[in-house]
């Protein structure tokens, strides 16, 4: 087996690890606790929930920073003792292991941040002042919300994980002001659908398991129209160590298990809290479904040039500001293929009961 295919596999293995297999078991132990304690809420049935399913970012977030770190320390041992240099193939293939060049691309403060944001509305969270409108009316007032801070906190978050993006979409022009322009462009729009995607998800969460499927479509769709034709070996560091020549089969190999690392650590939380979500024994809440949507808006405007940029926040903005005056249960309940796409996987089938619907902010 070459080094490449190797370390490709190891490189899925990793992920497979660090975003599934250590999530997944941890949940399992962690639930009782958060059945037992914590802040309940009624859902749209009328059964009593705890909200801390959310926490699996959290698990996930220290779990691929510590494997990604414990496999970084391990490369630069092998490296040391094994006096690795440019054009030796497992060097090559060591420095510059897709599972390595994930983690480090993925925003993990953005998850952390913005479930801790969650969180704390989750907690302290009223229904006095709902959606946008209502939290900066608030604002206006004087009175800083706990949704206010929410919009604040990931707002500014969604700034910080935006600025790499500039250096890699934008385009290199002759003037200075016009890469300046398309660079604060970028940004501001970069930003924009994190944040909006982050609040989107976050609306969804009104029914089990609704979230998570609008969390994992957005990844896919991430991952097949923006990821897939832009990640090649060629623009990466892995060309650099072969002296600028990859073999077609090298770089397919490569290239695969990017992106299927990238697929396997961003649904790994999905694997983890989906049979729990849609059981009812837990619900994500602001914390989860606010941590979910920054992740993906994050993996959506990663690749996009200027102009799907654009397409995309003014999609996202349109479904935010639609959500002020229009119920998304009650559109996803009019059209057949949605409402059987939203029951699918339910331990139960709709029954009459208590809708917080009204509770969530923008419904």
């Amino acid at each position: 087996m070459t080094p490449w295919l190797t370390i490709a596999l190891v490189s899925v293995g990793l992920s497979a690890v660090a975003g599934w297999v250590i999530p997944a078991w941890a949940m399992k132990r962690l639930l009782p606790a958060l059945e037992s304690g914590g802040k309940r809420v009624t859902n749209y049935r009328g059964v009593s929930v705890p909200t801390g399913l959310g926490v699996v970012w959290l698990v996930w977030a220290a779990s691929v920073a510590v494997v990604g770190a414990v496999l970084s320390s391990g490369v630069l041992y092998l490296l040391a003792n094994a006096g690795g240099q440019q054009g030796n193939p497992w060097y090559a293939a060591l420095v510059t292991m897709p599972f390595s060049e994930v983690v480090g691309a993925l925003p993990l403060f953005l998850v952390v941040g913005a479930a801790a944001f969650g969180m704390v509305d989750d907690l302290f969270g009223d229904a006095a002042a709902k959606g946008f409108r209502g939290h900066l009316r608030a604002l206006a007032g004087g009175r800083l919300t706990t949704g206010g801070l929410k919009l604040l906190g990931i707002g500014g978050l969604a700034l910080v994980a935006a600025l790499p993006l500039t250096q890699e979409l934008a385009p290199e022009d002759s003037l200075r002001w016009m890469s300046a322009l398309n660079a604060v462009t970028i940004w501001a729009l970069a930003a924009l659908v994190i944040a909006l995607c982050a609040n989107l998800v976050n609306l969804t969460d009104l029914r089990p398991g609704r979230a998570l499927k609008a969390y994992s479509f957005l990844v896919v769709l991430a991952a097949a129209i923006v990821l897939w034709p832009s990640w090649t070996v060629a623009s990466s560091s892995f060309a650099f160590f072969m002296g600028g020549e990859v073999s077609p089969a090298i770089d397919l190999i490569w290239t695969g298990a990017m992106k299927l690392s990238l697929l396997m650590l961003a649904l790994g939380p999905v694997f983890a809290a989906w049979r729990y979500d849609l059981g009812e024994r837990a619900m994500l809440g602001d914390m989860g479904a606010n941590a979910a949507g920054a992740l993906a808006g994050f993996l959506l405007a990663w690749r996009s040039p200027l102009w799907l940029l654009a397409f995309l926040a003014v999609v996202l903005l349109a479904l935010n500001a639609a959500s002020e005056r229009v119920s998304f249960s009650k559109v996803i309940e009019r059209v057949r293929f949605l409402s059987w796409l939203d029951g699918l996987g339910r331990i139960a089938p709709d029954a009459p009961g208590v809708d917080t619907d009204l509770i969530k902010d923008g419904e």
